[in-house]
């Protein structure tokens, strides 16, 4: 199922897709080495999708070309935001489950 519509960040890109942010905050008390490095808000994202031509859902998820997070995650794909409103990433999102494959363009998910 996907996160209800309210879920802080969520966006229903249409076709059974769903996206919302991550942000990533760590508890500097347990973590000192990050005691320096700023809260981002929009670090990353989950993904969930129906898988095609069936009931059930699959969730992936990726990290954001955003200030910081190169540095924080440098062997990690970083997918870039081309607009935030509408929301548009790049390269294409990739299910390696069922196949799902599209893009982000517009706020929207396009079938690849």
């Amino acid at each position: 199922m996907p996160m209800p519509a309210d879920h802080p960040g969520g966006v229903d890109l249409g076709d059974g897709h769903h996206l919302w942010f991550t942000s990533w905050a760590p508890d500097r008390d347990l973590n000192p080495q990050f005691a320096d490095r700023p809260d981002i808000d929009r670090a990353g994202f989950i993904y969930r999708h129906r898988v095609p031509g069936g009931a059930d859902w699959r969730e992936g998820g990726g990290m954001l070309d955003v200030p910081g997070v190169r540095d924080l995650m440098p062997d990690r794909a970083i997918w870039q935001v081309e607009s935030w409103e509408p929301l548009t990433l790049a390269p294409s999102l990739l299910c390696r489950v069922c196949g799902s494959h599209g893009f982000i363009r517009g706020g929207r998910w396009l079938p690849a």
